[in-house]
């Protein structure tokens, strides 16, 4: 028998504190599956996490028990690179605030 506390993963043995539940042993898994902890239900027998695609990710789904894609917001960074001519015009807040790699190209 295993214990568990506030569903925390399972462990052979408590603490000695209040709050303890005994929980069932962990299953074995099929072939191709894996056993996760989840509270509640429990130990959750599952597939895999299926591999990432451009853009998108898989994320468990405790509430109906399956894998579910979704999309990955698209992030944009734009990078204003500076020359020596800007330094001139540079505060001390704006040189505080410069990368390492702007101040290697200057």
């Amino acid at each position: 028998m295993l214990y568990s506390k506030n569903g925390s993963i399972p462990k052979p043995e408590t603490d000695g504190t209040d709050g303890w539940i005994e929980v069932p042993d962990e299953p074995a898994a099929p072939e191709g599956k894996e056993v996760v902890w989840w509270y509640p239900p429990g130990w959750v027998i599952r597939d895999p996490q299926p591999a990432d695609e451009d853009g998108y990710k898989w994320s468990w789904s405790q509430s109906s028990e399956e894998w579910v894609k979704y999309a990955l917001p698209e992030t944009v960074v734009e990078v204003t690179p500076i020359t020596s001519a800007d330094i001139g015009s540079l505060s001390s807040g704006d040189i505080s605030a410069l990368t390492t790699s702007q101040i290697s190209a200057l």
